[in-house]
């Protein structure tokens, strides 16, 4: 039989309580992560709370390297800060559509500027000197108009994986439907006049 002296047992006793300390430090390291869409209308992730102003907050909660409903790998984590996706455009019909879709389609989170108001106009006419739309900007990097096999490659070198794993079920250009079109009753004399269009608006 082998006896160990006391000290032996009080260093062991040691090592497993620092054991238990380090393994309820780790388990503490979760975070929340914040979802929502900010007051110019674009898409935000943040583990800081949003503002009062911020519209559809959602919370989730982040532990080790993936996000437990979206699925945001570490991978895309580091691309987000690194290389983060802007998507420039408006209701500008098909083309428009069909550039927020292939990013939606590749679960890539980008965040969105209307480039129909003022401050949305703004901002494109500053990345690109023309106001011409659908742009995504990358990082630094951007392409204007839309063209899938460039788009994809931009978002390839950005680090993004072909399925990023993030779901943004709000469609920003989506064609507003007839139903929501105000009625001859609500606009009077002019309700088949279309409405004037904002200084140097941008064109698809």
């Amino acid at each position: 039989m082998i006896v160990f002296p006391s000290p032996f047992f009080s260093f062991l006793g040691r090592a497993m309580l620092m054991v238990v300390v380090l393994m309820l430090a780790l388990s503490t390291t979760a975070q929340n992560l914040y979802r929502y869409v900010d007051a110019d209308g674009r898409v935000v992730y943040s583990d800081k709370p949003p503002p009062p102003s911020a519209k559809e907050t959602q919370v989730k909660r982040a532990g080790g390297n993936v996000v437990e409903t979206d699925k945001i790998s570490a991978s895309t984590r580091q691309a987000m800060e690194r290389f983060p996706v802007t998507l420039y455009a408006f209701s500008c019909g098909a083309l428009c559509e069909d550039a927020e879709a292939l990013l939606q389609k590749r679960g890539i989170p980008y965040s969105y500027v209307n480039t129909q108001n003022e401050d949305g106009a703004g901002k494109l006419k500053k990345l690109t000197g023309e106001l011409q739309v659908p742009v995504l900007q990358v990082g630094t990097e951007f392409r204007k108009g839309f063209n899938e096999a460039s788009w994809q490659q931009l978002l390839d070198r950005g680090g993004y994986a072909k399925d990023a794993g993030v779901k943004t079920p709000t469609k920003h250009t989506a064609t507003p439907s007839p139903s929501s079109t105000p009625t001859a009753g609500q606009q009077g004399s002019d309700a088949d006049e279309a409405p004037p269009a904002a200084p140097d608006e941008p064109k698809a």
